[in-house]
């Protein structure tokens, strides 16, 4: 057991404890799930293993946990989510379906629900006995395919992919020599599901059963394959680094001159067991762009507020204009056109013969004027400006850096959906002691745990 892990669970159980605390009331009044962002931290950090259907992942899994827990084979074997750990104290070894799965509360499998029925019956946990899975969880994936369709599975499966995927600190993508990043589903995980659900850090790619192939010039034509299609799929120039490993079954020798990969073989499996470590790194890297994305968020409402303040307040000089010369020359008019009334509020004032009637049609007059001109600004005014920044809200923005632009996109659809549901709410929000909470938690809660995470 890692002697860190005490330490790290310790920092956990504070991101959990601080972050509600500080910024809970903040995030609900901007339309931000915190839920979400503890989510991944319900459970043990998550291991999730995907790849073709012959490229090894199971065979991986067993001989990583020293034992046959997964079906292996040349062809399609498994069509299931299964998720390995080990049981608890007071639980007994055994297999949990899916509907359970995604129905405990404790665990963080519960945005499955929304996939369907047909997954559920495509997703399992099993509980073994194996002391590798005290501290981590593995997922292993059904194979992803060359022609298939949603129809043809009955779920959304690269949408699953993508849901563990957040959830997971570790994503390993295997690959075999034989289809060498060749498969559809690969590359569509690639280069849209991969990108919006994890980052680069997180994922580690893997070619294995490199000692299947013939020589090492066969290993070297499939892994320049696999490079060369890596830089089209990630659209890469640089090609990250790629694992080359083996499995060792019982009775069949591995040739000599692929035995030099061992160490690489042996790395691997400590990149998997480091997972409790880049759990804390990552949900802080999490943490940071929520909460920065939040920061951005509040801004753009204080410039709207602000804005809106500007146009009130031109609103209110015109209407203040307006109410002066209707109050003073309204009933004047009436007497013009009409003969009536006989004394105007101006004529009463300048003869001396003022009384309390000769007020009562200029306040008519007045408050007409504040009604109609209060209706026009709810009902033109104030829906013209909410279009006019919900088409072009990128002029809330004051974006200082490349980082902050690429927030701004991910969280402008947030903006515009804030400013078009609920501008009126917001131009009243006390949006600056919202955004000092945020940056104090920032300067401190954040720079406190990132300090803390450098320590192990």
């Amino acid at each position: 057991m890692d002697s860190a892990l005490p330490d790290i669970n310790r920092l956990k159980e504070d991101i959990e404890r601080v972050l509600p605390r500080k910024l809970a009331r903040v995030f609900d009044c901007y339309g931000f799930d915190l839920e979400v962002l503890l989510t991944p931290l319900k459970w043990k950090p998550l291991v999730l293993v995907i790849g073709n259907y012959s490229s090894g992942k199971s065979t991986f899994i067993n001989e990583f946990l020293g034992q046959e827990v997964q079906r292996t084979g040349q062809a399609p074997t498994d069509d299931s989510f299964t998720i390995l750990t080990t049981h608890e104290n007071e639980e007994n070894p055994g297999d949990i379906t899916g509907t359970t799965v995604v129905s405990d509360e404790k665990l963080p499998f519960t945005g499955l629900r929304r996939f369907g029925e047909k997954l559920l019956c495509h997703l399992v946990m099993k509980r073994i006995e194996s002391d590798k899975l005290r501290e981590i969880a593995i997922i292993d994936t059904p194979g992803m395919l060359d022609s298939v369709t949603e129809q043809d599975r009955g779920y959304d499966f690269l949408g699953v992919i993508g849901e563990l995927a957040k959830l997971s600190d570790l994503v390993v993508l295997m690959f075999d020599p034989h289809k060498a990043g060749t498969i559809k589903e690969t590359y569509k995980v690639l280069r849209m599901t991969l990108p919006a659900s994890a980052g680069e850090d997180r994922v580690v790619f893997v070619l294995n059963r490199i000692d299947e192939c013939e020589n090492l010039e066969d290993l070297v034509r499939a892994y320049g394959t696999l490079c060369w299609n890596l830089s089209q799929m990630t659209g890469r120039k640089d090609i990250p680094r790629i694992f080359l490993t083996y499995a060792t079954i019982p009775g069949r020798d591995v040739p000599r001159e692929f035995q030099v990969w061992e160490k690489e073989r042996d790395e691997l499996k400590r990149a998997i067991l480091s997972a409790p470590r880049m759990r804390l790194f990552h949900m802080l890297q999490e943490v940071d762009r929520v909460v920065r994305e939040l920061s951005l968020v509040i801004m753009a409402m204080e410039r709207l507020k602000a804005a809106f303040m500007v146009r009130l307040k031109d609103f209110l000089k015109s209407l203040s204009i307006t109410g002066a010369f209707t109050f003073l020359l309204g009933d004047l008019l009436m007497n013009l056109v009409s003969g009536y009334p006989s004394h105007p509020f101006l004529i009463a004032l300048a003869t001396g013969n003022l009384t309390p009637n000769s007020l009562l049609w200029p306040v008519v007059w007045l408050l007409f004027t504040v009604a109609a001109g209060s209706l026009y600004f709810q009902k033109i005014t104030f829906p013209g400006f909410v279009k006019a920044y919900s088409s072009d809200p990128d002029r809330l923005a004051e974006l200082e850096s490349a980082y902050d632009r690429d927030l701004w996109e991910r969280i402008r659809p947030k903006v515009i959906e804030l400013i078009e549901k609920k501008a009126r709410h917001e131009i009243w929000v006390r949006h600056k002691a919202h955004l000092a909470k945020v940056k104090k938690f920032i300067k401190k809660d954040l720079q406190s745990f990132y300090e803390k995470v450098k320590r192990f």
